[in-house]
């Protein structure tokens, strides 16, 4: 079960990379696939990031974060690095929202 968990987890990342990649690049993509990457990086982060480290998860997740929505303004790259760190923030947040429920689990478990 570990492995499927790994492979979702990698499989919702890579897709949050190439929407973001595409968004970059004016290209639309469908919908759906956003619920493809929240349910494919939620169920990885329910399988296999909660059996980690979960306290570095969700700092680099926090840092991820930070860094997907800085204003890029500045740099003159706002249209080309923004949305591909906001497609891998999008997965790493939908990982942490798994491993958050199975921690919440463990404590509340019998």
């Amino acid at each position: 079960m570990d492995n499927i968990g790994k492979w979702l987890w990698i499989l919702g990342l890579a897709l949050g990379l190439v929407w973001g990649l595409a968004t970059a690049f004016g290209m639309a993509l469908p919908d759906v696939l956003g619920s493809v990457i929240v349910l494919a990086a939620f169920l990885g982060g329910i399988l296999h990031l909660s059996k980690g480290d979960r306290t570095a998860y969700f700092i680099a997740t926090a840092a991820l974060w930070a860094v997907a929505f800085t204003p890029w303004v500045m740099f003159g790259l706002e249209a080309y690095v923004a949305p591909i760190f906001q497609g891998a923030a999008t997965a790493a947040l939908a990982g942490a929202a798994g491993v958050l429920v199975m921690t919440i689990y463990e404590w509340v478990k019998p």
